[in-house]
Order: structure tokens, then C-alpha cells, then sequence
């Protein structure tokens, strides 16, 4: 399957970013910048350069706010549909309402807040290849949540095992699904969580959930923190690998510089 052939992909940009308060009261996570591009922007970007034509945003803290500094950085040729959330539904809850929207094709779900160097088109092949119900980004980490075995498996999703399977490589996952139409019949009418509530499940009864690892090396945040925030920043300048707004154009000539699309 290649990712062109997904035209939509979810974006969950509604929650209170709780960890990084009081600063979050005024501004909310998704709209916060890495090097001045809003995180959220860079997962639109992201989504749009593997070649999905549309993304639904879910709304619901700040949402004023989070649109005016959103708008700005949509990609070209990206349509962007807005999700209201009167109450918070969580990450699940939130597809709920928008089952009909999203049916019959495969669809990419991502956390609007995070930031990692992830290969989205060779992880939506690796979906297909794998007939997969869904998969998961995840980043090798000791004493996860997670625990892929050989063939990409997740054989341990938080409390829950796969039956008849052993021990897997422990991972955290990253913020980003490929899910299969079908992953929808699994999502209740009220708030729950994708993961604790569906993806937890699934793996307990031994449904082809599968994880894609990032590449060797790849960064990648939650951002969650001030501190990892900034650490952030440090980690990607301290490797020469600052990630690019859309359109900017960049000069290495007599050292490392950036200027934007438009600037003179």
C-alpha cells in the first residue's frame, strides 16, 4: 500500500497538556514551537508530505488559540477539517463522530504535540504488508510499556499479552497509528483512550497489532515537560539536525544559517 493511497489522517490537538502548566493555560501544547514552527504544524506537515490530501483536527482546549497560530502553517494542497469537542473525548472517543468520515480506506491517527523523525510512508507500507488491524510507532526503551518480538509484533501492551507469545524488545510508543477501518467497530460512544481502552485489548486477544520501530538513531519527544521541551532544542541542535519549516530554504555557505520561504 503506498501512503498516497490514505487520504485522511486524524489529529488529536485537544487536551490540556496538564504536565507543562501554568504555561499551557495561556498557549495550548500543540500550538507551542519547535524552532517557531507549532508542533502541530510540523505534524501537518509530516502528514502531508506522505501524501494524505485531508486531516480532521479535534478541538477542545484553547481552541481559538490553537487555530489562529495553526492556520497559518497548513500545508498546500492539505484540507483541514475542525473538531469541536464541547467535552473533551479522549483519543479514542474522539473518532467516534467521525466514523462515516473515515470509512471504508485505512487512516493515519497522530498526537498533535510530539515531534520524532519518522519514515511515514514505510510505515504505512509495512501496515499493509503485514495485514495489520493496526500499527504503532514506537522507540526501543528499557523497562516500556511495550514489547515488540521479531516480526514487529506487539506481544505486550501495557498489562495485557498476547496469548501463546513470549518475551518481545521493550518499547514506548510515539505518538503516530496506521488503523485499519475496522479498528472503528472498537470504538465506544464515550470518552476512552485508543490505547488503554482498544489497543490494550486487541493485543489480550491476540489481534495483529504491530509496532514500527523508528530508525536507528531517529529523534523523537513528547515534549512533555519544560525541561524535555528544551532538551528538545539542545538534542536536534546539538546534532546539526534542526528540523526545517515547510518552504525554508537553507545556506551552509561560511556556516549554518536558516531563512524562511519569502525572505530577502
Amino acid at each position: 500500500m503506498d501512503a498516497a493511497r490514505i487520504r485522511n489522517a486524524f489529529v488529536l490537538a485537544a487536551g490540556y497538556g496538564t504536565r507543562l502548566r501554568p504555561l499551557s493555560r495561556v498557549v495550548p501544547k500543540p500550538a507551542w514551537p519547535l524552532f517557531d514552527v507549532p508542533l502541530a504544524a510540523r505534524v501537518l506537515d509530516l502528514i502531508a508530505a506522505a501524501g494524505l490530501r485531508r486531516a480532521i483536527v479535534n478541538l477542545h482546549h484553547l481552541p481559538e488559540v490553537l487555530r489562529a497560530r495553526l492556520e497559518p502553517w497548513i500545508p498546500e494542497g492539505l484540507e483541514v477539517a475542525w473538531s469541536h469537542e464541547p467535552e473533551i473525548r479522549g483519543t479514542g472517543g474522539a473518532l467516534a463522530p467521525w466514523r462515516g468520515e473515515l470509512r471504508p480506506e485505512p487512516f493515519v491517527l497522530a498526537n498533535a504535540d510530539t515531534y520524532q523523525e519518522l519514515d511515514l510512508p514505510a510505515m504505512v507500507r509495512a501496515h499493509a504488508a503485514k495485514g495489520a488491524l493496526a500499527t504503532l510507532s514506537v522507540a526501543p526503551a528499557a523497562g516500556g510499556p511495550l514489547e515488540v518480538d521479531e516480526q514487529g509484533r506487539i506481544v505486550r501492551f501495557l498489562d495485557a499479552r498476547a496469548p501463546g507469545t513470549g518475551r518481545g524488545r521493550p518499547c514506548e510508543f510515539t505518538g503516530v497509528h496506521v488503523l485499519e477501518p475496522e479498528i472503528l467497530a472498537h470504538i465506544p460512544d464515550r470518552r476512552c483512550c485508543i490505547n488503554a481502552d482498544v489497543h490494550r485489548h486487541l493485543v489480550g486477544r491476540g489481534a495483529p497489532v504491530f509496532a514500527h520501530v523508528l530508525g536507528e538513531g531517529a529523534f523523537w519527544s513528547d515534549l512533555g515537560t519544560v525541561e524535555r521541551y528544551l532538551s528538545a532544542h539542545r538534542a536536534l541542535l546539538g546534532r546539526g539536525r534542526v528540523p526545517r519549516a515547510p518552504g525554508e530554504v537553507v545556506e551552509t555557505e561560511g556556516g549554518r544559517w536558516y531563512r524562511g520561504a519569502g525572505a530577502r
